[in-house]
């Protein structure tokens, strides 16, 4: 996941990508309380919700990195508004319920929705506009991830770990595709 931010964050600063300062945010924000989430369901354990730990971790040195050297303004689009909605409404029901175990499984499909607007992006330019190598090290910790929460049984850690692995090898796949296609024209 650090191989990841880092590669990310060097595209940033290089200017061959231009992420939004938003859609971090909103990663940040979803990553932290789908932790917040999790570590009040499984009563502390960390250890096995290691992939959510880390996720949140790169999140936020890509936020960091964003925030330094790429465009700083601060702009929600209205699609990016509804995630914040998604997040307010989790954090209401998780704090009048006490229900931290379904405030995790409401914030992944949170944080799967998140994965939309890439999708959007790379089908409307109908190009790759992303770095292979950032992904591809989310995947691998995705993958790795899976065979100690797999071995612990714990349903919300193997959640968070087949959510990102499923997503993420989608997102590799279409930008797989894209990037195939623009070499063949």
């Amino acid at each position: 996941m650090l191989a990841a931010a880092l590669f990310y964050g060097r595209n940033v600063k290089k200017g061959a990508i231009t992420p939004a300062l938003s859609t971090w945010i909103i990663f940040l924000l979803g990553t932290g309380l789908s932790l917040t989430t999790y570590v009040i369901a499984s009563d502390g354990d960390v250890r096995t919700g290691i992939l959510n730990t880390a996720d949140t971790a790169s999140v936020a040195i890509t936020l960091a990195s964003v925030f330094i050297w790429g465009n700083r303004r601060v702009y929600f689009k209205s699609y990016e508004k509804w995630y914040l909605v998604g997040l307010a409404v989790i954090v209401a029901y998780g704090v009048v319920t006490g229900d931290a175990w379904r405030s995790n499984l409401f914030t992944q499909v949170v944080i799967g929705f998140g994965y939309l607007p890439t999708y959007h992006k790379l089908i409307k330019e109908k190009k790759n506009t992303e770095p292979f190598s950032a992904w591809i090290c989310d995947l691998v910790a995705s993958l790795i991830s899976l065979q100690p929460v797999l071995a612990s049984h714990n349903s919300l850690a193997i959640v968070y770990s087949l959510r990102s692995a499923v997503m993420l090898s989608c997102i590799l796949g279409v930008m797989l595709y894209y990037e195939r296609r623009s070499k063949r024209a």
